[in-house]
């Protein structure tokens, strides 16, 4: 299988080197020339649970890439999507599936503005990374990934992904129910990303909080009932369970959202929780806090963006 790896930062590396270790011919595509140079000098530096190992995998710019792909993996911020998709659209063939594992809500939507329908895949890593710098990669958490066809149908493609995971030592299980599962990742991501990135805490710092607890109890809440309002029949115990993972199992792991603060760049957060709100107010479902901390985090960029 011909991958290519559209965006890799932390998460893309990571997933490209499972991709590799399972016997898919990888690419990583990105623009940051000095981590494709480190990659391409050095090979990746990942460092896992299972120990550090160094892989030798082929990375580069959007238009150096040249043979047509059986999958892009896009792995970019969500406000890149189109353009990352339309740099690399020479490389989409009739038979070209991406796969979408990026934060937040209507991911599928934008890609199948590139491909048609039945070739969009969707899913949800719970998986932490963070890049330390050029080629090197660190993630020391337990998770996994679910995907589907993202609009239904024949689920055979991706059923080949997920071996291919497996084999690399990343856990992945089709999911039937992806929506579900996209829309639980979300509200997860609205709590604890929001809040990391406003307090620049990892999540860990809340564990003992009795007000980083209850805002993580209602911020659940608030972004269940908008996915239930809109059809989305998910429940609000699994999210709360993976509120306390995070502040235990994840909890030195520095979110994208924090990372994007820490760094002054423009966050996700209108695809987490502006799209839970905005999703919640189609429907008549009061938000009050998850809107509060989307504007909260858009102030934040606005200052980083005048300093």
């Amino acid at each position: 299988m011909q991958v290519y790896v559209v965006g890799a930062g932390a998460m893309g590396c990571l997933y490209g080197a499972a991709l590799h270790n399972g016997g898919a011919r990888v690419t990583l595509i990105d623009t940051n020339t000095a981590h494709l140079e480190a990659i391409n000098r050095d090979g990746l530096e990942l460092e896992t649970r299972r120990g550090v190992e160094r892989l030798h995998i082929p990375s580069c710019q959007p238009g150096e890439a040249q043979s047509t792909a059986d999958l892009i993996l896009l792995f970019t911020k969500t406000y890149h999507s189109d353009a990352a998709l339309n740099g690399v659209k020479h490389l989409i063939g009739e038979h070209t599936h991406v796969l979408t594992l990026q934060n937040g809500l209507g991911n599928a939507e934008r890609v199948a503005q590139h491909v048609p329908q039945d070739k969009v895949l969707a899913g949800i890593s719970t998986l932490p990374a963070d890049l330390l710098g050029p080629g090197r990669v660190r993630s020391l958490g337990d998770g996994g990934t679910k995907l589907y066809p993202a609009f239904g149908g024949d689920a055979a493609f991706a059923g080949k992904v997920c071996g291919i995971l497996n084999e690399g030592h990343l856990p992945s299980e089709l999911e039937p129910k992806i929506l579900e599962a996209i829309w639980a990742k979300a509200v997860f991501n609205s709590t604890m990303n929001s809040l990391c990135s406003l307090t620049r805490r990892t999540p860990g710092f809340f564990i003992d909080k009795d007000e980083g607890r209850t805002l993580i109890r209602t911020l659940v809440e608030e972004g269940v009932a908008a996915a239930r309002a809109n059809g989305v029949m998910i429940e609000a115990g699994p999210i709360h369970t993976l509120t306390e993972v995070s502040m235990t199992d994840h909890a030195d792991h520095e979110a994208s959202m924090l990372q994007d603060v820490k760094a002054g760049r423009r966050t996700e957060v209108d695809a987490i929780c502006g799209a839970i709100a905005e999703a919640a107010k189609a429907k008549g479902v009061p938000t009050p806090v998850t809107e509060t901390m989307w504007r909260l985090v858009k102030l934040e960029e606005a200052k980083q963006a005048e300093s």
